[in-house]
């Protein structure tokens, strides 16, 4: 097995940690593999944040339809125990293994992103402004599709209006 691969590992930021700037607080060697996208996933401001905010989650739905895009980051093994800290894992996220496409080519990557724990979920939550910001600031820095640039402005200014999150709403009504 490659040493190199034994001394990293790759995850899939799509929240506030797209931010270049703020991912490297949490994880200095961080370095940019790809952009990309995973399928079934939808970006929902519903986690339950430290600071009683909502924060991101990458909400599996299981819908070919709901599109996550984010940012690929290889980063050194001795950054690991620094970002899942400042993630919470175990007790507000935990990681699963995902399948992110490229958007530059046809590769796949198979990485781990953070969701969130289903006991932090919580759909009355609103995001701090700061941090919708670095969300924004990511998707812009590392060039995300326009379009879903502009739905993420529209989730942003929902959120912000206090629209109740709708990510745990069945398509017929209810709650899933």
């Amino acid at each position: 097995m490659n040493e190199h691969l034994e001394e990293t590992f790759d995850h899939f930021a799509y929240g506030s940690n797209m931010s270049t700037r703020r991912l490297r607080k949490r994880c200095p060697s961080a370095v940019v593999v790809s952009t990309g996208y995973v399928v079934g996933r939808k970006l929902c401001f519903h986690k339950i944040g430290k600071d009683g905010t909502a924060k991101a989650d990458a909400f599996w739905t299981g819908d070919a339809s709901d599109v996550l895009h984010g940012v690929i980051y290889r980063c050194n093994q001795s950054d690991r125990a620094m970002l899942d800290r400042c993630e919470s894992i175990g007790v507000g996220y935990t990681t699963a293994a995902v399948e992110v496409h490229s958007s530059t080519n046809d590769d796949a990557h198979r990485v781990f992103l953070y969701e969130a724990l289903p006991s932090m979920i919580s759909a009355s939550l609103r995001p701090a402004r700061w941090y919708v910001e670095h969300v924004l600031d990511g998707a812009v820095e590392h060039g995300l599709p326009q379009e879903y640039q502009e739905g993420l402005k529209r989730l942003i200014e929902k959120s912000q209006a206090g629209t109740v999150c709708d990510c745990l709403k069945k398509p017929g009504g209810g709650i899933v």
